[in-house]
């Protein structure tokens, strides 16, 4: 496992895009789960996950850019001290509490 400080500027962003990918897939999750009893709160959730793809586009286009078509699969749990983020399916079905609680780890919700 390598320190985030060890990594090259092509590997950051490598790690930014799929960071923006897994974070997009996540709120799509909850915006899916959220969509019956939360409707409004669902939108937000979809709405975000709009804004990752734009993310995640805007950088492959850099990296392309700057470093070519291959972009090497580097995940955060790679990283040492980068905090591993549960899946949603993992956090669906212990209630609103416990999605709310696993959210804030994202800092979507304070």
């Amino acid at each position: 496992m390598r320190k985030f400080t060890a990594l090259t500027e092509q590997e950051i962003l490598a790690l930014a895009i799929s960071n923006e990918e897994e974070d997009g897939r996540i709120y799509a999750d909850f915006s899916y789960a959220l969509q019956e009893n939360y409707p409004d709160t669902a939108k937000i959730f979809a709405d975000m996950v709009r804004e990752e793809d734009d993310h995640r586009r805007h950088l492959i286009d850099v990296y392309v850019r700057r470093f070519g078509d291959h972009i090497p699969l580097i995940r955060r749990q790679d990283i040492a001290g980068f905090m591993p983020r549960k899946p949603a399916w993992q956090i669906q079905g212990q209630g609103i509490d416990a999605d709310f609680s696993h959210l804030r780890q994202f800092r979507v919700i304070l």
